[in-house]
């Protein structure tokens, strides 16, 4: 019975036309194996697929095991749509997409072009989403930097805000939780300047997302115009806002459509990006207070 498994599988395997396919699809497993589904069930099985399909060259591109990936991402994702998070939803677009092209003669020019399309649309409708719930009015960045430890490094030292009084704001909010009156409300401590500051970067950050959608959408396919752009925007937005998971798949999509002259720099942002996992936070107040 497994050697007949193992001989189904073998007879849909399929060789990697250029190096720059192979990256694709190795980045992509990498991405699976790390974050790729959602549920521990689910994610033992893609874990240990993936990784045998990256430590076995041959299965890297088999269509049967990337048709099965894909079913069983888009089946247990959509049970858990209106909760999951947003990267997770574009990684099962993007691995619908590689699955549609090994089961079709199309040839690799099919996810370059893809793949600059779904970053242009991604970004596009993230503005879109940020500017129909307020984000470009003043406040919308302010309150959660007075409150949300993962920025309060980037507060204290950005606009000089003590680290107790960010910490006192961070109680404030968590008492406010527990208290059953919904009337019930908290004082946060801040600056006017800190809300110009923050006011000034969120409207920078929208229109900066909004250039990079533009440049993927319309811009043509060779320019590094918006390489450029997108590579500026991961470092520059994920290194305060670490979301891990929508930037390395992000990066994953900037690869797939890059020149080869831009690809190495796709390729070292990826791995810098990984270091948000660090918490900077507490080693540089723990070595503040330490010295």
């Amino acid at each position: 019975m497994a050697y007949s498994v193992l001989a189904f599988l073998e007879k849909n395997n399929k060789g990697f036309e250029s190096f720059p396919e192979e990256l694709i699809f190795k980045f992509s497993l990498v991405l699976l194996v790390l974050d790729g589904s959602t549920g521990w069930g689910l994610d033992i099985f893609m874990r240990i697929t993936c990784a045998l399909m990256l430590a076995f060259d041959s299965f890297s591109k088999n269509r049967v095991l990337w048709l099965i990936i894909s079913l069983l991402l888009l089946f247990f994702n959509s049970l858990q749509f209106y909760i999951l998070d947003n990267h997770k939803i574009l990684f099962v677009y993007w691995v619908l997409l590689i699955t549609f092209y090994l089961w079709t003669d199309k040839d690799s020019d099919y996810l370059k072009s893809n793949a600059k399309i779904l970053i242009g649309l991604v970004m596009f409708f993230a503005v879109f989403q940020k500017l129909i719930n307020g984000f470009g009015s003043p406040g919308f960045l302010h309150g959660r930097f007075l409150f949300d430890s993962r920025f309060m490094l980037v507060t204290h030292f950005m606009i000089d805000t003590p680290y107790e009084v960010l910490a006192n704001n961070q109680n404030s909010i968590a008492i406010l939780k527990t208290l059953p009156n919904d009337n019930s409300f908290v004082s946060l401590t801040s600056t006017p300047f800190m809300g110009r500051v923050l006011y000034a970067f969120q409207l920078f950050g929208l229109v900066f997302e909004a250039l990079v959608a533009f440049l993927f959408l319309f811009s043509k396919k060779n320019t590094i115009a918006k390489d450029i752009a997108l590579l500026a925007f991961c470092i520059g937005t994920y290194f305060i806002f670490p979301v891990i998971g929508f930037s390395s798949i992000l990066l994953i999509l900037g690869i797939a459509q890059s020149t080869k002259k831009m690809r190495k720099f796709y390729i070292i942002t990826f791995i810098l990006i990984q270091f948000i996992k660090v918490p900077w936070q507490q080693i540089i107040f723990y070595l503040n207070n330490s010295l």
